[in-house]
């Protein structure tokens, strides 16, 4: 068959691209920059950005000799270009209206479990009303209905490992929140079974494990996974961790928002009855699956990282930030003009120089806080440190031997910012 798939460099959608080319199927991967996706035989990419349901590309004239559709797009929280409406509603809509109008029948709708009559999250009533829709047309449509899907490659995943991973464990109230978690491998399996001829159709599945499992049971058999020793928990009152994930989600897109937390406090649980009946065994248990085979040593080291990265680019954009804002305002200007005319920099070229080192040092502060190009951010600031470091050595030597240091405080400095830039893409 040829098949496109929505959402192809995602987490479940690039599971589901891996899938069908190993079973002989021809894939066009549906990706907002087709230039980055890995080329492969018989694999195509197309221009496919739901964020922005007015590009040219949703009419998708590619629709033509295309066997199936399968829509795996999906975020978790939302940001300046990424609102749930355009990415869980019109987009997917505006594809099912394409497939109408090109004649495509089999059409796979990866969507949410509780995106139900209970919905109460923006995020979960945005999959409910593309899920209704699609149900609404005459198309061979299935929809499934995941709970949490774990596997390689998944940023879930990562997160409570790295949860796990954390000397104590913050665990919400009593930890009782429960989840059904469902392997990754499972949730591609039926979407290929539902691709075979008889298949059943017209038919919305719950895909979960086996149990039910609370939230603090799935950080232990994390932290067990990862080879270490049972720690203690930490409990955060609900109402508490609800005000500072309303408050902080406003700035920063994450997953530790209000309403993830609202859904986590309900539960999200299923029958596994049908999944299983599809296909044809149980599905697979969390705890069975990582017993399988330990957490290899990057793993465990990138659970241990995973919030001291983010932390230590924070660290740096404040200590350039603060930099630049003592040197432009606390630090006596006769000690500045002082420091420069020891490297040569007098009269009218002494303000400019000082202002214009401070006005850099808050702008690149600003930027690496902002995670604005921090590639380039980074690389601006290590080229201005080892400028300062060989000026200063040059003509203030004083300092190479001063017992607080300020010259050699830039090698861990450097480092750090090596660090932040190479876990950018991380």
């Amino acid at each position: 068959m040829r098949i496109l798939v929505a959402g192809a460099s995602g987490f479940i959608g690039g599971h589901v691209v891996r899938a069908l080319l190993a079973a002989g199927h021809e894939v066009v991967a549906g990706v907002r920059r087709p230039q980055d996706f890995p080329r492969r035989d018989r694999c195509s990419a197309l221009a496919l950005d739901f964020s922005r349901p007015s590009e040219p590309g949703h009419g998708l004239p590619h629709l033509e000799n295309i066997d199936a559709v399968i829509n795996s797009v999906g975020i978790l929280a939302e940001d300046r270009h990424n609102r749930f409406e355009a990415v869980h509603e019109h987009g997917p809509i505006a594809l099912f209206e394409a497939c109408r109008h090109a004649g495509i029948k089999r059409v796979v709708q990866i969507s949410a479990l509780g995106a139900d009559e209970t919905a109460f999250s923006r995020y979960h009533l945005s999959k409910q009303a593309a899920d209704d829709f699609l149900a609404g047309t005459e198309l061979d449509w299935v929809i499934l209905q995941p709970s949490w899907a774990y596997g390689p490659g998944g940023k879930s995943l990562g997160l409570l490992a790295a949860l796990a991973a954390l000397p104590v464990m913050p665990v919400l109230g009593d930890g009782c929140q429960r989840l059904q978690p469902v392997a990754v491998e499972d949730v591609v399996a039926v979407v290929l079974r539902l691709l075979e001829p008889g298949a059943p159709s017209r038919v919305k599945l719950a895909v979960v494990g086996p149990r039910p499992m609370a939230l603090a049971e799935i950080l232990a058999v994390l932290r067990h996974w990862q080879g270490r020793a049972s720690a203690c928990s930490l409990s955060i009152p609900f109402p508490l961790a609800l005000w500072l994930a309303e408050n902080f989600g406003r700035w920063v897109a994450t997953p530790f928002n209000g309403d993830t937390l609202r859904m986590l406090e309900r539960g999200n649980t299923g029958d596994p009855a049908a999944l299983a009946e599809c296909l044809g065994r149980p599905p697979q248990d969390l705890s069975a699956v990582l017993a399988a085979g330990a957490a290899t040593p990057a793993e465990r080291r990138y659970a241990a990282l995973r919030f001291l990265l983010p932390v230590l680019r924070w660290a740096l954009g404040l200590l350039w930030l603060g930099s630049g804002l003592v040197s432009a305002l606390l630090f006596p200007q006769e000690e500045s003009y002082a420091l420069l005319a020891g490297v040569g920099i007098t009269g009218g070229l002494a303000p400019l120089a000082l202002y214009g080192a401070a006005a850099l040092d808050i702008a690149l502060g600003i930027a690496l806080l902002w995670r604005w190009r921090v590639p380039w951010v980074g690389a601006a600031q290590l080229g201005l440190m080892a400028l300062y470091s060989v000026v200063i050595g040059i003509y203030l030597p004083e300092f190479l031997w001063h017992p607080f240091a300020p010259l050699l405080k830039n090698l861990p400095l450097m480092v750090a910012t090596l660090i932040v830039i190479a876990a950018e893409d991380v």
